[in-house]
């Protein structure tokens, strides 16, 4: 679904330089076997001094057109623009180079040599090795732009792997760490002894929480619906350790519940504005999702950070940002005002997703 915008060709001057060099010796082979059996002949000084300005016209020939077709960005040059994403436009400045190349460097050597052949001849034979050249040339270029691009796709998708490993390890550290159980069973604990009704409610809703967690960690992406059912469980948990202090508003549609998301992107969200702000009877904590148009699903909050800050890996809205962007082909948007943090999740029709 996704595809690498750009790549980077590496060391490009020096690539450049050896690559020419090989073509212009490569080209040079032929002339050199024409030059030794012409050795004994008369204006030999001439024919070698010709022989190396050949050798030349090939080297910065191929120098041109490597530039040319290795590329990368949009070049201006007053009226002139170049854009090497334009397959079109590659082919017509190539053509116009070649042509403009062929004219210059026939007529700048015939005023310089006199032709071995007949004129004619020597034209044409010099025409079908300045296309020739020209030729060999592009198609090393592109062999070249495959090559690295085709490397830094590979890298690229292992480095998408780590992310993958990491963001599922963050997944499973976040929601199934001993700090989190460790809450979970002191509140269970204390709903056994003043409301055992409470603490059943309690039980099945972290049942179904770490069913979930477990679960769409081998999925890349689930509904609007599922996760917002995972999500009220996750939010009852909440609420029996918070009570009143704690309010979850939500407002989306059903329109909207077939829409796609990576899994657990709502929780960490969440569970950030739980962990960094004071939650208190004096102060309650409002967290509030809605679907912001088309833009994707919104988290707010307001911002009333606590004095000691509590222990993050900081890797979080990291990976759901990395995660949203290869998935879903867009980021999150992450706005902090003065007194309220929001972040909007991406959301995606299942037609738009191709399963990596």
């Amino acid at each position: 679904m996704k595809t690498l915008k750009s790549y980077h060709i590496p060391a490009k001057p020096k690539l450049v330089a050896l690559t020419a060099m090989t073509i212009a010796v490569l080209f040079t082979l032929p002339r050199l076997a024409v030059l030794r059996h012409l050795q004994n002949g008369p204006n030999i000084d001439a024919r070698l001094l010709e022989f190396l300005v050949r050798a030349i016209y090939t080297f910065l020939v191929a120098v041109i057109f490597l530039l040319l077709n290795l590329q990368q960005k949009k070049v201006s040059l007053g009226f002139i623009t170049y854009n090497p994403a334009s397959i079109f436009q590659k082919i017509i400045y190539n053509v116009l180079l070649l042509g403009i190349l062929d004219i210059v460097l026939l007529r700048l050597h015939l005023s310089l040599f006199e032709p071995w052949l007949r004129e004619r001849v020597f034209r044409f034979l010099f025409n079908m090795t300045l296309i020739l050249e020209v030729m060999l040339t592009v198609l090393i270029a592109h062999i070249y732009r495959l090559l690295f691009y085709n490397q830094q796709v590979r890298l690229t998708n292992e480095h998408l792997l780590k992310v993958n490993a990491e963001t599922r390890y963050e997944m499973l550290i976040n929601q199934v760490n001993p700090h989190f159980l460790f809450n979970s069973f002191n509140t269970v604990n204390a709903l056994i002894h003043t409301n055992q009704q409470e603490a059943v409610h309690f039980i099945n809703n972290m049942s179904d929480v770490f069913r979930y967690v477990l679960e769409s960690s081998k999925r890349n992406l689930v509904t609007l619906r599922e996760e917002m059912q995972f999500m009220n469980a996750y939010t009852e948990m909440l609420k029996g350790r918070y009570g009143n202090k704690l309010m979850v508003h939500v407002n989306t549609s059903r329109e909207a519940d077939r829409l796609l998301l990576p899994p657990v992107a709502i929780q960490v969200l969440v569970e950030n504005a739980v962990k960094h702000n004071v939650i208190s009877a004096s102060k309650p904590l409002r967290i509030d999702i809605f679907i912001d148009g088309q833009a994707g699903l919104t988290v707010t909050n307001p911002i009333r950070e606590k004095q000691v800050a509590p222990y993050s890996t900081g890797i979080g809205l990291s990976n759901l940002n990395q995660r949203c962007s290869y998935l879903c082909g867009r980021e999150i948007a992450v706005r902090r005002s003065a007194h309220e943090f929001s972040v909007t999740i991406p959301l995606i029709t299942p037609d738009e997703y191709t399963d990596h």
